[in-house]
């Protein structure tokens, strides 16, 4: 390695700071999209402490054209933080850990790389708020998820897009800040001059350059909450009641997910009969204010009526731990990954008109190249109420990760089923993860250029993130 450069590092960041030590290294070379993404070493490991030395490590990477990778606490998934290329720099930002502001009055939260949901839930408990939460453990970082948008909503009340603004340090050094935050220190407005800067740099994430601060929307925590659990047969049944539910506004937290796999971890416990139950399950909390919930709440119990589906009994331990995962961030469905030990999955967004074809297709895909179907889950997650009918879609599968036959098996699962989901129409990907983003690109025409384009005027040199998109 060059020590040289490693030299000039250490002054930046000091020497315990920054490392082309091997078996650290390794430590950051793969993640659980190994049967996709090979593992690769990257050749150093470097933690700045603030944006002086993010400024500082990029520039001089930049001048050496080394390539940077960055990465926020450490729960990465889809590759996005596995080096492409050899000599790349791995920037790990969980030193810059702190919730710069807490603004109960505009509800917003603006906080680093570092943080955590488990750091922010805390937080904002004190105000009676809650940020949005994934669908992830409370030890991911608060900024990537809503950097990517890729956030996938347990609360449909909440919407899809909490990001507001960011401030961003590209590879020449330069500062760049959006939204309302470009004009002055108030960071609390999405829009600002011109175009919509927040929106255009998200979801592409550490290809652009490096964010180090980011304000997201806070949301009220309410002392009203009642929760259901449905059952359905099959997807189709259960559509016009998801659609009753968020064209009246109805529920904070819509999931319909089969009666095993994230079931299971929304209960918190293995030790249930859930095979005994209908093949699908809903899982819904409404919440409000006095008098608002009870209307609320006499609205879903006709629409479970009029919907046919089964009401089913749960303990009261399992309803206490879906409210919590859904709107206090107690996540537990990570618990699924007992059913196997590993799990795959296509994540994507599209309208709830097409959600039953979705399952079937990957039901049908999945048996097609000899994965059997009690290893074929699904989860639906209704996003918005109004204006395309956002749904999150996750077509899963629970697999032993150390069948190096059924990785094989996935990836030719996901070489048919990526062409056939674009045929059957999706609004868009999860997020950029190993193998979506050639076929997608031949579909959008020349915006594929522009935005090829629009990278290469930010990061003439191509050191960002490369490999991950084109």
């Amino acid at each position: 390695m060059n020590q040289n450069f490693l030299k000039f590092v250490h002054a930046m960041v000091g020497e315990e700071n920054a490392t082309d030590d091997r078996a650290i290294c390794a430590s950051y070379s793969r993640d659980q999209h190994w049967h996709f993404v090979p593992a690769r070493n990257p050749a150093y490991v470097v933690r700045p402490a603030n944006k002086e030395e993010v400024k500082k490590v990029l520039m001089l990477a930049n001048e050496e054209k080394i390539p940077v990778i960055p990465y926020s606490t450490g729960i990465n998934v889809r590759g996005l933080t596995i080096p492409v290329h050899e000599g790349s720099i791995l920037l790990d930002l969980s030193r810059m850990n702190r919730i710069l502001e807490i603004n109960p009055a505009m509800k917003t939260a603006t906080v680093e790389p570092g943080v955590t949901f488990g750091m922010l839930l805390e937080k904002t408990k004190e105000y009676k708020l809650r940020p949005a939460f994934p669908d992830a453990p409370l030890t991911v970082s608060v900024l990537v998820n809503y950097y990517l948008r890729g956030i996938y909503q347990t609360a449909a009340a909440d919407g899809h897009d909490h990001t507001l603004s960011y401030e961003m340090v590209l590879p020449n050094g330069e500062i760049i800040k959006t939204g309302s935050r470009s004009l002055s220190e108030m960071p609390y407005f999405r829009y600002g001059v011109g175009p919509d800067f927040t929106g255009v740099f998200c979801a592409h994430p550490g290809t652009c350059g490096v964010v180090t601060e980011l304000t997201a929307k806070l949301y009220r925590l309410y002392d009203n909450k009642k929760v259901y659990f449905i059952g359905f047969d099959d997807v189709s049944a259960s559509t016009k009641f998801i659609y009753n539910l968020m064209h009246d506004e109805l529920a904070a937290s819509i999931r319909l997910v089969d009666n095993q796999s994230w079931l299971k971890g929304i209960c918190g416990t293995f030790d249930y009969r859930y095979e005994e139950l209908p093949k699908f399950v809903l899982c819904m909390l409404v919440e409000g204010v006095d008098g608002i919930f009870e209307a609320k709440d006499k609205l879903v119990v006709e629409y479970i009526k009029e919907s046919r589906g089964k009401v089913l009994e749960f303990p009261e331990e399992f309803k206490r731990t879906f409210e919590e995962e859904s709107l206090g961030g107690a996540e537990k469905s990570c618990m699924v990954f007992g059913l196997r030990g590993n799990y795959h999955c296509i994540g994507f967004y599209g309208p709830l008109t097409l959600a039953a074809r979705y399952y079937e297709l990957h039901e049908a895909t999945a048996l097609e190249v000899g994965i059997p179907e009690d290893h074929v889950h699904f989860y639906l997650d209704p996003i918005y109420n109004f204006h395309g009918q956002l749904c999150y879609v996750e077509l899963d599968i629970f697999y032993d990760g150390s069948d190096l036959e059924f990785g094989e098996k996935l990836r030719n699962y996901n070489e048919i089923q990526f062409q056939r989901l674009l045929d059957l129409g999706i609004y868009g990907w999860f997020r950029p993860y190993a193998g979506i983003i050639q076929p997608t690109v031949e579909r959008i025409g020349y915006l594929a250029e522009v935005w090829k384009k629009f990278l290469k005027v930010l990061d003439p040199n191509e050191i960002m993130n490369r490999g991950k998109l084109f």
